[in-house]
């Protein structure tokens, strides 16, 4: 007298083995869902990093200009001051 037949047995373990692989393929999923929404947190971030540093170039760049320009006006300044002294 068998309690449970061999067909039964083999359909549990299937059913279970399906069962764990369907929750093994969704935690898949989701890691990789979490990795692509990191992916794009870290481009974002990258590309403001990115702008920032030219940014802060032109921002250089442009102190730069002014300080050679007001060296130009004071050369000058003093260009007049001392001609005009003489």
């Amino acid at each position: 007298m068998e309690l449970i037949s061999l067909d039964t047995l083999q359909t549990l373990f299937f059913g279970l083995v399906a069962s764990g692989l369907t929750y093994w393929v969704k935690s898949l999923h989701t890691a990789i869902d979490e990795l692509r929404k990191e992916n794009i947190r870290m481009r974002e971030l990258y590309q403001l990093k990115s702008d920032a540093v030219r940014d802060q170039e032109q921002i250089m760049a442009m102190l730069s200009e002014i300080k050679q320009s007001m060296e130009r006006t004071t050369e000058r300044i003093d260009r007049l001051i001392g001609s005009g002294g003489h």
